[in-house]
């Protein structure tokens, strides 16, 4: 008589938490996050004093219509033709028949992007949040593929701790524009006011999480090691912390590329453009400046230029000085 080996069980949080009155088979559990505020909500009309103190305040502003509907559906087309992608791709990324991402900042080269990420109505909420010498400081579109796992951006400045930008004791900041497009609009993932040391302290003291960011900087490597084993009870302890800010066709999430976020691969692919604005200072022009060898290029911030960013005189001013000694060193 052969044995039968029992079906292999694979543990998640839902399993293994007490179960209350009622049993959301769907829920990871409590978010304490829950018990606070931790996003601002702002409408575009709404004066950029207004919307700066929310930044101020959360590092997330969700700023509501900022363009309509139709505006965001040519931005949705635009996505997937830069991208040679559609969501019904998302399959074959999956599987890896299909790269993921094309390399190269749209913005530098398509200038189709251009009035999306030089909006003068947005134009003056960066302005009021970095000052007069903001300028885009870095682009990427999506459309089949959000980012999965939590993760800062500009990890070297921000994660630096001899850096103006670091979380741990920020003095400057990098502000990262999201703009979720096509009909359906999309969800971003935050850990609240995880942008900011003692804030994310005094937040986890008020609703009891002991855990510091490192904890959540983990979530990534949690998720692909959790593939292998298949036991997705750290995942989903991790994941149950996360906090969701919804955006319609036109809205855009305003919020500090420190923040620990991720994007929506809970619920499917989404078409999103996404450009970051800084102070133009040491740090951040010639970071800036690196990708700027086209005449488009040049010719994108030029048109920034126009619209109000004055950082991007700067950066121009930079290239010009590098593109003309690398000029005298090949001479």
């Amino acid at each position: 008589m052969t044995s039968v080996e029992p079906e292999k069980i694979y543990h998640s949080s839902r399993a293994k938490r007490r179960i209350g009155r009622v049993y959301d088979e769907f829920s990871r559990g409590r978010n304490p996050f829950s018990l606070i505020p931790t996003c601002g909500i702002a409408d575009i009309t709404d004066s950029v004093e207004k919307i700066r103190a929310l930044f101020d305040e959360f590092g997330i502003v969700k700023i509501r219509r900022l363009y309509g509907e139709d505006q965001s559906q040519d931005l949705a087309k635009l996505c997937e033709s830069f991208s040679g992608l559609s969501p019904e791709d998302y399959n074959d990324v999956f599987r890896g028949s299909k790269q993921w991402a094309k390399g190269g900042a749209p913005v530098l080269n398509d200038d189709r992007f251009w009035p999306y990420a030089g909006d003068r109505k947005l134009k003056k909420v960066l302005n009021k949040i970095l000052g007069d010498n903001s300028f885009e400081f870095g682009s990427a579109v999506a459309v089949h593929y959000s980012a999965r796992g939590l993760h800062r951006d500009y990890r070297p400045l921000v994660e630096n701790d001899n850096s103006s930008y670091a979380f741990t004791n920020p003095q400057n900041r990098i502000v990262r524009v999201l703009h979720y497009c096509a009909g359906s609009g999309g969800s971003f993932g935050y850990i609240p006011f995880s942008h900011d040391q003692n804030k994310f302290a005094e937040a986890c003291k008020k609703v009891g999480v002991t855990q510091d960011t490192v904890w959540f900087d983990q979530h990534r490597e949690t998720l692909r090691q959790a593939r292998i084993s298949r036991d997705f009870v750290k995942a989903d302890n991790i994941e149950r912390h996360i906090c969701w800010a919804n955006a319609d066709p036109g809205d855009v999430m305003v919020t500090n590329s420190a923040m620990l976020h991720c994007g929506e691969y809970l619920t499917g692919p989404r078409a999103f453009f996404v450009s970051s604005y800084a102070d133009a200072n040491d740090d951040t022009i010639k970071r800036a400046a690196a990708p700027i060898k086209t005449d488009l290029a040049i010719k994108y911030h030029e048109y920034m230029i126009k619209r109000g960013f004055k950082g991007s005189k700067k950066v121009l001013s930079f290239v010009k000085e590098r593109d003309a000694a690398e000029k005298a060193a090949q001479a």
